[in-house]
Formats: C-alpha cells, sequence, structure tokens
C-alpha cells in the first residue's frame, strides 16, 4: 500500500516574483488575431485609439498594444487565472433591475 503525499503548506506552494514594481500594465480592449503553432500560443492584443479627425468629431483606430506569446501550459493557467478573476468580479456586480 502507498502512502498518501503529505499536502504542502501555502508558503511551500508560493514562489516569490522579482521586480514587480518594473512589470508592465497592459490595458487592451479586444484580441483581433490569434494562434497556436505547435503549441506555441500567440495571441494580439489591441485597444482603439482615439483620434481627432478634420472635423467636429473623432475617430477610434484599433492599435496592436502587445504580442502575447506562451507555450500550451501556461496558456491553460492564464485561462484559469481569468476564469477566477471573472468569478471574483461577478459576485461584485450591481444588482439588476431599474435604475433610480
Amino acid at each position: 500500500m502507498t502512502e498518501k503525499p503529505v499536502p504542502l503548506t501555502p508558503a511551500e506552494v508560493f514562489v516569490p516574483i522579482q521586480n514587480l514594481p518594473s512589470a508592465p500594465i497592459i490595458f487592451f480592449e479586444f484580441c483581433p488575431t490569434l494562434g497556436n503553432n505547435n503549441g506555441l500560443i500567440n495571441i494580439m492584443l489591441a485597444a482603439g485609439l482615439v483620434m481627432p479627425t478634420g472635423g467636429p468629431g473623432t475617430e477610434t483606430i484599433p492599435v496592436a498594444v502587445a504580442h502575447l506569446r506562451c507555450t500550451s501550459s501556461s496558456a491553460v493557467q492564464l485561462r484559469d487565472a481569468l476564469s477566477k478573476a471573472l468569478e471574483l468580479g461577478a459576485t461584485f456586480e450591481a444588482p439588476k433591475g431599474r435604475a433610480n
């Protein structure tokens, strides 16, 4: 009979991350392209840049803000993290119904 492995404590699982203050913040609004090349995931992140026109209005121009590249296993981790973040946000959504 095999023994069950001892579960790790949170301190044993946590990996300290270096250079936190210098990491960029990436804001995007949509993903216009994506692909998978032999397990290497690639996704373009883009946002709409509002530019003035020659007249009284503005024009929204789509611009690339980042090219995300990752392995299949890290893409699964990212998907899981996004799902968990969406679940957290769902608990704080405003109640639906008539506005005051």
